[in-house]
């Protein structure tokens, strides 16, 4: 699996030709670390292969476990490119955007935190992303 940071954004049509062909691009404030993406990634298919998704869009349930959110349109505007200055990559082949490649925009911060409405609570608040996550799938 191939996770990739980078700085600058895309149109929405370029995010969709690239999840065409096994890219899936999210606005980078909704991810909390590599291993945060990566585990949106497992999530999904386990979903999917499980019949256990909530999205009909491999894309989408993608961005519903990142958020930990459980409405599509609020995920979406999460995740959403649209106005973002960095985004987040993820494939399980090798692949490479005509962007300024950054993989610091995949860790965890504080703004990020606030951004997806964690409050910072104990040693690791970057763990509570995973909680969020968890708890989603707990309501399935």
């Amino acid at each position: 699996m191939k996770v990739k940071g980078y700085r600058g954004s895309l149109s929405l049509d370029n995010v969709k030709e690239l999840a065409k062909n096994g890219i899936y691009i999210f606005n980078a404030m909704s991810i909390v670390g590599k291993e945060h993406l990566e585990y949106a990634y497992i999530k999904a298919e386990e979903y999917f292969r499980r019949k256990k998704n909530i999205a009909k869009n491999f894309h989408i349930e993608m961005m519903l476990i990142l958020t930990g959110r459980r409405q599509i349109k609020d995920a979406i505007k999460l995740t959403d490119v649209k106005n973002a200055n960095s985004i987040g990559a993820i494939s399980d082949k090798n692949f490479e955007i005509k962007l300024k490649r950054d993989d610091t925009v995949l860790e965890c911060t504080e703004e990020k935190l606030k951004y997806l409405g964690i409050k910072k609570i104990g040693d690791n608040p970057c763990d509570l992303a995973f909680e969020n996550s968890a708890m989603l799938y707990l309501e399935r």
